[in-house]
């Protein structure tokens, strides 16, 4: 189900349908009706665990920023940190992009994710607090 989620933009909307499918999981695992009429807290409770889906993927992203930053055989995070395409851009608000969410994410600008994830073990002490912000543990969402 997450496969490639390291790369994904993720809208609100695409947050509500993880959530919900990781609360599809747990029921069909408990074999749990939707006619049962069980409140999500009720299922989360008798699993004894939480939501971890979404936390997972922005764990995942944030690794793969410090190991995409940090290979020198190519500048793909270069050319998408830095790229502008020459566009006119659309009606509307502008979409969030992939670096807006990374810098949601770890509370740095551009150049200070560039900067300090060229050092794995600066770049890991910001995924573990940044997963702590978010209540999970990376040790274990890795596995």
């Amino acid at each position: 189900m997450l496969y490639g989620c390291e790369t994904w933009t993720m809208r609100k909307v695409d947050e509500l349908k993880i959530e919900a499918a990781e609360m599809w999981f747990f029921r069909r695992l408990l074999r749990v009706s939707w006619k049962d009429r069980r409140t999500n807290g009720n299922v989360l409770a008798e699993m004894g665990t939480g939501r971890t889906l979404l936390s997972l993927v922005k764990e995942r992203r944030l690794r793969y920023i410090g190991h995409s930053e940090r290979n020198t055989k190519t500048d793909l995070m270069k050319t998408i940190f830095e790229g502008k395409t020459e566009a006119k851009r659309g009606r509307g608000r502008p979409s969030l992009s992939y670096v807006d969410q990374v810098s949601k994410a770890t509370g740095l600008k551009l150049q200070s994710i560039s900067q300090k994830s060229q050092d794995r073990v600066i770049w890991r002490g910001i995924v573990k607090s940044s997963c702590a912000a978010a209540n999970i543990n990376p040790d274990d969402a890795a596995r």
